[in-house]
Protein backbone atom coordinates (compact mmCIF):
# COMPACT_ATOMS: atom_id res chain seq x y z
CA UNK A 1 0.00 0.00 0.00
CA UNK A 2 1.46 3.81 -0.94
CA UNK A 3 0.37 6.74 0.37
CA UNK A 4 0.52 9.72 -1.73
CA UNK A 5 2.53 12.64 -0.25
CA UNK A 6 3.96 16.43 -0.55
CA UNK A 7 7.71 17.05 -0.70
CA UNK A 8 9.78 20.27 -1.34
CA UNK A 9 13.06 19.88 -3.03
CA UNK A 10 16.12 22.19 -1.73
CA UNK A 11 15.24 24.89 -4.50
CA UNK A 12 11.57 25.39 -2.99
CA UNK A 13 9.85 23.36 -5.85
CA UNK A 14 6.97 20.74 -4.29
CA UNK A 15 6.24 17.85 -5.89
CA UNK A 16 4.37 14.98 -5.44
CA UNK A 17 5.58 11.16 -4.08
CA UNK A 18 4.32 8.03 -2.24
CA UNK A 19 5.74 6.53 1.29
CA UNK A 20 5.17 3.18 2.24
CA UNK A 21 3.34 1.87 5.34
CA UNK A 22 6.16 -0.37 5.91
CA UNK A 23 8.61 2.77 6.00
CA UNK A 24 6.43 4.39 8.24
CA UNK A 25 5.89 1.60 10.65
CA UNK A 26 10.15 0.73 10.52
CA UNK A 27 10.40 4.61 11.49
CA UNK A 28 8.36 4.39 14.52
CA UNK A 29 10.05 1.55 15.83
CA UNK A 30 13.09 2.96 15.42
CA UNK A 31 11.71 6.08 17.16
CA UNK A 32 10.55 3.60 20.33
CA UNK A 33 13.96 1.82 20.10
CA UNK A 34 15.46 5.33 19.99
CA UNK A 35 13.00 6.38 23.14
CA UNK A 36 12.89 2.98 24.81
CA UNK A 37 16.87 2.69 25.08
CA UNK A 38 17.15 5.93 26.55
CA UNK A 39 14.52 5.72 28.93
CA UNK A 40 16.01 2.17 29.66
CA UNK A 41 19.28 3.76 30.24
CA UNK A 42 18.20 6.57 32.90
CA UNK A 43 16.37 3.56 34.76
CA UNK A 44 19.89 1.54 34.88
CA UNK A 45 21.61 5.10 35.95
CA UNK A 46 18.57 5.34 38.38
CA UNK A 47 18.59 2.12 39.48
CA UNK A 48 22.42 2.20 39.80
CA UNK A 49 22.12 5.21 42.10
CA UNK A 50 19.53 3.71 44.42
CA UNK A 51 21.76 0.37 44.83
CA UNK A 52 24.19 2.23 45.72
CA UNK A 53 22.65 3.96 48.38
CA UNK A 54 20.81 0.95 49.51
CA UNK A 55 24.23 -0.89 50.17
CA UNK A 56 25.88 1.92 51.78
CA UNK A 57 22.54 1.88 53.97
CA UNK A 58 22.97 -1.75 54.67
CA UNK A 59 26.35 -1.36 55.15
CA UNK A 60 25.84 1.25 57.81
CA UNK A 61 22.94 -0.75 59.42
CA UNK A 62 24.97 -3.83 59.87
CA UNK A 63 27.83 -2.00 61.54
CA UNK A 64 25.21 0.04 63.53
CA UNK A 65 23.38 -3.58 64.62
CA UNK A 66 26.76 -5.27 65.39
CA UNK A 67 28.18 -2.95 67.56
CA UNK A 68 24.95 -2.90 69.76
CA UNK A 69 25.30 -6.81 69.85
CA UNK A 70 29.14 -7.13 70.81
CA UNK A 71 29.28 -3.96 72.29
CA UNK A 72 25.84 -2.74 73.73
CA UNK A 73 25.95 0.07 72.37
CA UNK A 74 22.94 2.46 71.79
CA UNK A 75 22.57 4.71 68.47
CA UNK A 76 20.18 6.90 67.97
CA UNK A 77 18.96 4.76 64.61
CA UNK A 78 17.89 2.03 66.66
CA UNK A 79 14.25 1.48 67.32
CA UNK A 80 13.78 -0.04 70.55
CA UNK A 81 10.44 -1.22 72.19
CA UNK A 82 9.96 -3.29 74.91
CA UNK A 83 8.63 -7.24 73.97
CA UNK A 84 8.11 -8.66 77.76
CA UNK A 85 10.44 -8.00 80.67
CA UNK A 86 13.34 -8.72 79.84
CA UNK A 87 13.24 -8.56 75.85
CA UNK A 88 13.40 -5.70 73.40
CA UNK A 89 12.30 -5.49 69.98
CA UNK A 90 15.62 -3.72 68.07
CA UNK A 91 14.96 -2.53 64.32
CA UNK A 92 17.52 -0.98 62.14
CA UNK A 93 16.31 -1.38 58.74
CA UNK A 94 16.60 -3.66 57.16
CA UNK A 95 17.10 -5.98 60.42
CA UNK A 96 15.20 -6.59 63.22
CA UNK A 97 15.98 -8.68 66.57
CA UNK A 98 14.50 -9.41 69.84
CA UNK A 99 17.57 -9.23 72.50
CA UNK A 100 16.98 -10.89 75.54
CA UNK A 101 18.85 -10.14 79.09
CA UNK A 102 18.80 -14.03 79.88
CA UNK A 103 20.17 -13.51 83.68
CA UNK A 104 17.72 -11.13 84.64
CA UNK A 105 15.44 -13.71 82.87
CA UNK A 106 16.00 -16.54 84.47
CA UNK A 107 13.38 -17.95 87.15
CA UNK A 108 11.11 -16.24 84.91
CA UNK A 109 8.01 -17.40 83.77
CA UNK A 110 7.71 -18.83 79.87
CA UNK A 111 4.57 -17.02 78.91
CA UNK A 112 4.67 -15.63 75.13
CA UNK A 113 5.30 -11.71 74.83
CA UNK A 114 2.14 -11.55 72.92
CA UNK A 115 -1.21 -13.85 72.95
CA UNK A 116 -3.52 -13.95 70.55
CA UNK A 117 -6.76 -14.52 72.80
CA UNK A 118 -10.09 -16.57 70.91
CA UNK A 119 -12.49 -17.21 72.68
CA UNK A 120 -13.81 -19.79 70.40
CA UNK A 121 -10.13 -21.54 71.10
CA UNK A 122 -10.66 -22.22 74.25
CA UNK A 123 -9.71 -25.58 75.80
CA UNK A 124 -10.65 -26.18 79.55
CA UNK A 125 -9.38 -29.10 81.46
CA UNK A 126 -10.35 -29.72 84.66
CA UNK A 127 -8.98 -33.30 85.21
CA UNK A 128 -6.47 -32.98 87.57
CA UNK A 129 -4.65 -35.38 89.31
CA UNK A 130 -5.03 -37.16 92.94
CA UNK A 131 -2.90 -35.33 95.32
CA UNK A 132 -4.88 -37.73 98.57
CA UNK A 133 -7.21 -36.32 100.83
CA UNK A 134 -6.88 -33.22 102.44
CA UNK A 135 -3.85 -32.23 100.33
CA UNK A 136 -4.25 -29.07 98.34
CA UNK A 137 -2.41 -27.04 95.96
CA UNK A 138 -0.87 -23.90 96.86
CA UNK A 139 1.06 -22.59 94.54
CA UNK A 140 2.70 -23.73 91.29
CA UNK A 141 5.30 -22.52 88.15
CA UNK A 142 5.29 -24.11 84.76
CA UNK A 143 8.14 -24.87 82.46
CA UNK A 144 7.42 -26.10 78.67
CA UNK A 145 4.34 -28.44 80.21
CA UNK A 146 6.35 -29.13 83.45
CA UNK A 147 4.16 -28.56 86.42
CA UNK A 148 6.49 -27.67 89.47
CA UNK A 149 3.09 -27.50 92.30
CA UNK A 150 3.46 -26.83 96.24
CA UNK A 151 0.69 -28.39 98.71
CA UNK A 152 0.13 -28.20 102.15
CA UNK A 153 -1.28 -31.29 103.58
CA UNK A 154 -3.31 -31.56 106.87
CA UNK A 155 -0.97 -35.32 107.01
CA UNK A 156 2.34 -34.19 108.05
CA UNK A 157 3.84 -37.46 106.37
CA UNK A 158 1.99 -36.74 102.59
CA UNK A 159 4.27 -35.09 99.48
CA UNK A 160 4.11 -31.66 99.68
CA UNK A 161 6.45 -30.72 96.36
CA UNK A 162 5.24 -32.39 92.99
CA UNK A 163 6.77 -32.43 89.71
CA UNK A 164 4.21 -33.43 86.89
CA UNK A 165 3.64 -34.12 83.06
CA UNK A 166 1.23 -31.85 81.39
CA UNK A 167 1.78 -32.34 77.99
CA UNK A 168 -1.55 -34.29 77.43
CA UNK A 169 -3.47 -31.76 79.38
CA UNK A 170 -6.19 -34.08 80.14
CA UNK A 171 -3.90 -36.81 81.35
CA UNK A 172 -1.76 -35.00 83.56
CA UNK A 173 0.97 -37.64 84.80
CA UNK A 174 3.04 -36.89 88.15
CA UNK A 175 7.09 -37.58 87.48
CA UNK A 176 8.08 -37.29 90.73
CA UNK A 177 6.95 -36.07 94.45
CA UNK A 178 8.90 -34.63 97.72
CA UNK A 179 7.47 -34.37 101.48
CA UNK A 180 9.81 -31.11 103.20
CA UNK A 181 8.13 -31.54 105.92
CA UNK A 182 4.89 -29.27 107.27
CA UNK A 183 3.84 -27.85 103.98
CA UNK A 184 4.20 -25.42 101.21
CA UNK A 185 2.99 -21.85 100.75
CA UNK A 186 4.82 -20.75 97.70
CA UNK A 187 7.37 -21.74 94.95
CA UNK A 188 9.91 -20.27 92.43
CA UNK A 189 11.96 -22.46 89.84
CA UNK A 190 14.72 -20.97 88.55
CA UNK A 191 16.94 -23.56 86.43
CA UNK A 192 17.90 -26.41 88.00
CA UNK A 193 16.87 -25.13 91.23
CA UNK A 194 13.47 -24.53 92.88
CA UNK A 195 13.11 -22.14 95.86
CA UNK A 196 10.15 -22.64 98.39
CA UNK A 197 8.64 -20.85 101.16
CA UNK A 198 7.75 -23.31 104.00
CA UNK A 199 4.39 -23.21 105.87
CA UNK A 200 6.62 -24.75 109.15
CA UNK A 201 8.34 -22.60 111.87
CA UNK A 202 11.50 -24.78 111.45
CA UNK A 203 12.61 -23.12 108.36
CA UNK A 204 11.21 -20.53 106.03
CA UNK A 205 13.29 -21.45 103.01
CA UNK A 206 13.48 -24.34 101.63
CA UNK A 207 16.07 -25.38 98.50
CA UNK A 208 15.26 -28.14 96.24
CA UNK A 209 18.22 -29.33 93.69
CA UNK A 210 15.81 -30.85 90.26
CA UNK A 211 18.45 -31.72 88.13
CA UNK A 212 16.89 -35.19 87.89
CA UNK A 213 13.59 -34.31 87.73
CA UNK A 214 12.59 -38.14 88.65
CA UNK A 215 14.48 -37.50 92.10
CA UNK A 216 13.82 -34.11 93.48
CA UNK A 217 16.53 -33.59 96.73
CA UNK A 218 16.07 -31.65 99.59
CA UNK A 219 19.35 -29.62 99.68
CA UNK A 220 19.26 -26.94 102.10
CA UNK A 221 17.04 -25.09 104.46
CA UNK A 222 16.95 -21.39 105.74
CA UNK A 223 15.45 -20.14 109.17
CA UNK A 224 15.09 -16.51 109.96
CA UNK A 225 16.85 -15.59 113.28
CA UNK A 226 14.59 -14.94 115.90
CA UNK A 227 14.90 -10.88 117.32
CA UNK A 228 14.41 -12.28 120.53
CA UNK A 229 14.56 -15.43 122.13
CA UNK A 230 11.13 -15.05 123.29
CA UNK A 231 9.72 -14.67 119.69
CA UNK A 232 7.72 -16.71 118.22
CA UNK A 233 9.17 -17.82 114.64
CA UNK A 234 7.08 -16.79 111.64
CA UNK A 235 6.33 -19.27 108.76
CA UNK A 236 6.74 -17.90 104.69
CA UNK A 237 4.44 -16.75 102.47
CA UNK A 238 5.62 -15.22 99.24
CA UNK A 239 8.49 -15.75 97.35
CA UNK A 240 10.50 -14.26 94.20
CA UNK A 241 13.95 -15.01 92.86
CA UNK A 242 16.28 -12.44 90.72
CA UNK A 243 19.63 -12.75 89.90
CA UNK A 244 21.27 -15.05 92.85
CA UNK A 245 18.62 -13.48 95.30
CA UNK A 246 15.23 -14.66 97.00
CA UNK A 247 13.54 -12.53 98.32
CA UNK A 248 10.96 -14.22 100.58
CA UNK A 249 7.70 -12.47 102.50
CA UNK A 250 6.43 -13.71 105.70
CA UNK A 251 3.77 -13.51 108.04
CA UNK A 252 3.27 -10.46 110.22
CA UNK A 253 5.13 -11.17 113.14
CA UNK A 254 7.82 -9.53 115.90
CA UNK A 255 10.23 -9.64 113.20
CA UNK A 256 10.74 -8.00 109.71
CA UNK A 257 8.43 -9.86 107.10
CA UNK A 258 10.05 -9.01 104.06
CA UNK A 259 14.04 -10.52 103.63
CA UNK A 260 16.58 -11.03 101.05
CA UNK A 261 18.73 -13.89 101.03
CA UNK A 262 21.78 -14.78 98.68
CA UNK A 263 21.17 -18.07 97.32
CA UNK A 264 24.56 -17.96 94.93
CA UNK A 265 25.54 -21.39 96.67
CA UNK A 266 22.25 -23.29 97.13
CA UNK A 267 23.64 -25.02 99.52
CA UNK A 268 24.58 -22.59 102.04
CA UNK A 269 21.70 -19.38 101.88
CA UNK A 270 22.74 -15.82 103.27
CA UNK A 271 20.55 -13.68 105.09
CA UNK A 272 22.02 -9.94 103.85
CA UNK A 273 19.38 -7.32 104.19
CA UNK A 274 15.60 -6.71 105.72
CA UNK A 275 12.67 -4.95 106.31
CA UNK A 276 9.69 -4.66 108.59
CA UNK A 277 6.44 -4.24 106.65
CA UNK A 278 4.55 -5.05 110.26
CA UNK A 279 1.70 -6.98 108.05
CA UNK A 280 1.48 -10.05 106.30
CA UNK A 281 3.18 -10.16 102.89
CA UNK A 282 1.03 -12.05 99.96
CA UNK A 283 3.42 -11.57 96.88
CA UNK A 284 6.26 -10.30 95.75
CA UNK A 285 7.43 -8.54 92.38
CA UNK A 286 11.02 -8.09 91.58
CA UNK A 287 12.09 -5.29 88.81
CA UNK A 288 15.45 -3.01 88.45
CA UNK A 289 15.99 -2.66 92.03
CA UNK A 290 12.39 -1.92 92.83
CA UNK A 291 10.82 -4.73 95.00
CA UNK A 292 6.83 -4.66 94.98
CA UNK A 293 4.81 -6.11 97.37
CA UNK A 294 1.22 -6.82 97.75
CA UNK A 295 0.63 -7.00 101.72
CA UNK A 296 -3.01 -6.76 103.27
CA UNK A 297 -2.93 -3.39 105.77
CA UNK A 298 -3.25 0.27 105.11
CA UNK A 299 -0.52 0.17 102.72
CA UNK A 300 -2.43 -2.71 99.98
CA UNK A 301 1.12 -1.92 98.15
CA UNK A 302 4.70 -1.06 99.04
CA UNK A 303 7.59 -0.28 96.53
CA UNK A 304 10.99 -0.54 98.56
CA UNK A 305 14.57 0.30 96.71
CA UNK A 306 16.61 -2.70 97.43
CA UNK A 307 19.44 -1.02 95.35
CA UNK A 308 21.47 -1.29 98.54
CA UNK A 309 20.68 -4.81 99.20
CA UNK A 310 21.46 -4.68 102.89
CA UNK A 311 19.03 -1.29 103.50
CA UNK A 312 16.05 -1.80 101.94
CA UNK A 313 14.16 2.07 102.13
CA UNK A 314 10.27 2.73 101.70
CA UNK A 315 9.54 4.72 98.71
CA UNK A 316 5.55 4.85 98.33
CA UNK A 317 2.79 3.07 99.48
CA UNK A 318 -0.30 2.75 97.74
CA UNK A 319 -3.97 2.73 100.29
CA UNK A 320 -6.97 3.06 98.16
CA UNK A 321 -10.14 3.06 99.70
CA UNK A 322 -11.59 -0.38 101.87
CA UNK A 323 -8.25 -0.96 103.07
CA UNK A 324 -9.99 -1.46 106.18
CA UNK A 325 -11.18 -5.13 105.22
CA UNK A 326 -9.29 -5.90 101.63
CA UNK A 327 -5.40 -6.77 101.05
CA UNK A 328 -3.43 -6.64 98.42
CA UNK A 329 -3.25 -9.87 97.38
CA UNK A 330 -0.90 -10.05 94.00
CA UNK A 331 1.22 -8.35 91.75
CA UNK A 332 1.81 -8.39 88.42
CA UNK A 333 4.60 -6.16 86.21
CA UNK A 334 4.74 -6.26 82.49
CA UNK A 335 6.27 -3.60 80.00
CA UNK A 336 6.83 -1.40 82.67
CA UNK A 337 2.84 -1.57 83.61
CA UNK A 338 2.11 -2.37 86.91
CA UNK A 339 -0.99 -3.98 88.65
CA UNK A 340 -2.04 -5.14 91.70
CA UNK A 341 -5.07 -7.32 93.08
CA UNK A 342 -6.56 -7.77 96.00
CA UNK A 343 -9.47 -9.33 98.27
CA UNK A 344 -13.13 -8.17 98.33
CA UNK A 345 -12.94 -7.69 101.81
CA UNK A 346 -16.35 -10.08 102.57
CA UNK A 347 -18.53 -8.67 100.88
CA UNK A 348 -18.28 -6.44 97.73
CA UNK A 349 -18.36 -2.57 97.89
CA UNK A 350 -18.37 -1.25 94.50
CA UNK A 351 -16.86 1.65 94.82
CA UNK A 352 -13.89 -0.27 96.44
CA UNK A 353 -11.95 -1.82 93.72
CA UNK A 354 -10.13 -4.88 93.56
CA UNK A 355 -7.96 -4.18 90.11
CA UNK A 356 -5.62 -1.21 89.86
CA UNK A 357 -2.99 -0.95 86.47
CA UNK A 358 -0.48 1.91 86.97
CA UNK A 359 0.43 3.19 83.44
CA UNK A 360 4.12 2.67 84.27
CA UNK A 361 6.03 1.36 87.20
CA UNK A 362 7.38 4.46 88.45
CA UNK A 363 4.11 6.98 88.28
CA UNK A 364 1.79 6.27 90.38
CA UNK A 365 -0.54 9.27 90.44
CA UNK A 366 -2.59 7.79 87.82
CA UNK A 367 -4.24 4.28 87.20
CA UNK A 368 -7.37 2.78 85.84
CA UNK A 369 -9.33 -0.01 88.17
CA UNK A 370 -12.23 -1.86 87.93
CA UNK A 371 -14.57 -3.33 90.91
CA UNK A 372 -13.75 -7.31 90.61
CA UNK A 373 -16.80 -9.13 92.91
CA UNK A 374 -15.04 -12.01 94.31
CA UNK A 375 -11.36 -10.34 94.57
CA UNK A 376 -8.49 -11.34 92.10
CA UNK A 377 -6.18 -13.62 93.33
CA UNK A 378 -3.92 -13.95 89.72
CA UNK A 379 -3.32 -11.45 86.86
CA UNK A 380 -1.75 -11.50 83.89
CA UNK A 381 -1.00 -8.57 81.36
CA UNK A 382 -0.30 -9.45 77.95
CA UNK A 383 -1.56 -6.16 75.46
CA UNK A 384 -4.32 -5.82 74.73
CA UNK A 385 -5.80 -7.80 77.53
CA UNK A 386 -5.58 -7.91 80.79
CA UNK A 387 -6.11 -11.84 82.23
CA UNK A 388 -7.50 -12.13 85.85
CA UNK A 389 -8.29 -15.24 88.70
CA UNK A 390 -11.22 -14.17 90.64
CA UNK A 391 -13.26 -15.57 93.07
CA UNK A 392 -16.52 -14.16 91.29
CA UNK A 393 -18.41 -17.86 91.41
CA UNK A 394 -18.98 -18.80 87.87
CA UNK A 395 -16.86 -15.90 86.57
CA UNK A 396 -13.22 -16.95 87.69
CA UNK A 397 -11.22 -16.96 84.54
CA UNK A 398 -12.04 -13.36 82.98
CA UNK A 399 -10.24 -11.26 80.02
CA UNK A 400 -10.19 -7.39 80.28
CA UNK A 401 -9.10 -4.83 77.60
CA UNK A 402 -5.55 -2.98 78.80
CA UNK A 403 -7.27 -0.43 80.45
CA UNK A 404 -10.23 -1.80 82.35
CA UNK A 405 -13.18 -0.49 80.79
CA UNK A 406 -14.62 -3.54 79.26
CA UNK A 407 -14.87 -7.40 79.98
CA UNK A 408 -14.28 -9.02 77.37
CA UNK A 409 -14.91 -12.47 78.51
CA UNK A 410 -15.27 -14.66 81.38
CA UNK A 411 -15.26 -18.53 81.92
CA UNK A 412 -16.41 -20.64 84.88
CA UNK A 413 -13.62 -22.98 86.34
CA UNK A 414 -15.75 -24.63 88.30
CA UNK A 415 -13.75 -23.98 91.44
CA UNK A 416 -12.06 -20.80 93.34
CA UNK A 417 -8.00 -21.44 92.30
CA UNK A 418 -5.29 -19.81 94.38
CA UNK A 419 -2.83 -19.07 92.18
CA UNK A 420 -2.62 -18.98 87.88
CA UNK A 421 0.50 -18.75 86.15
CA UNK A 422 0.79 -18.86 82.17
CA UNK A 423 3.09 -20.93 80.14
CA UNK A 424 3.91 -20.36 76.01
CA UNK A 425 -0.04 -19.59 75.73
CA UNK A 426 -1.52 -21.70 78.35
CA UNK A 427 -3.15 -20.12 81.96
CA UNK A 428 -2.40 -23.01 84.63
CA UNK A 429 -3.73 -22.97 88.02
CA UNK A 430 -3.66 -24.31 91.00
CA UNK A 431 -7.37 -25.25 92.15
CA UNK A 432 -6.89 -25.16 96.11
CA UNK A 433 -8.11 -28.48 96.18
CA UNK A 434 -7.02 -32.41 95.85
CA UNK A 435 -7.43 -32.40 92.12
CA UNK A 436 -3.93 -29.77 92.21
CA UNK A 437 -4.28 -28.08 88.83
CA UNK A 438 -6.56 -27.26 85.96
CA UNK A 439 -5.25 -25.55 82.58
CA UNK A 440 -6.98 -23.83 80.13
CA UNK A 441 -5.06 -23.97 76.53
CA UNK A 442 -5.80 -21.02 74.29
CA UNK A 443 -4.90 -22.73 70.68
Amino acid sequence: MKLPITLQNDQGKIGRGFLTVEIMIAFSIFTLFIVSTFSLSLSIQNMKIWSIKELIKLKDSVQIMDDFINNSTLSSNLNITMYGNDSFKIVIEPFSIIYSDFINSWGRDTCFPRINFNQKKIQYFDEGIDLGIGNISTDLEVRNNIVYLTTDSATASKSDFYIINAENPSNPIIISSLNTGPGLKAIEVAGPYVYVANSGTTAQLQIIDIHNRNLPLLISKFKLQLPQASTSPTIGNSIFYNKGFIYLGTMKWDGPEFNIIDVSNPLSPILVGSFETNTLINDIYIRENRAYLATSDIGQMRILDISNKNNPILLFTFSPSGWQTQEGRTIDLFENRLNLGRTVGGFNVKANHEIFTFATSSVFTSYFSQDIPGGVYGILSRFPNIFLLTHSSNHEFQVWDSDLKNKIYDFPLGNMPMKMVCDQSSFFFATGNEKGISIIKLN
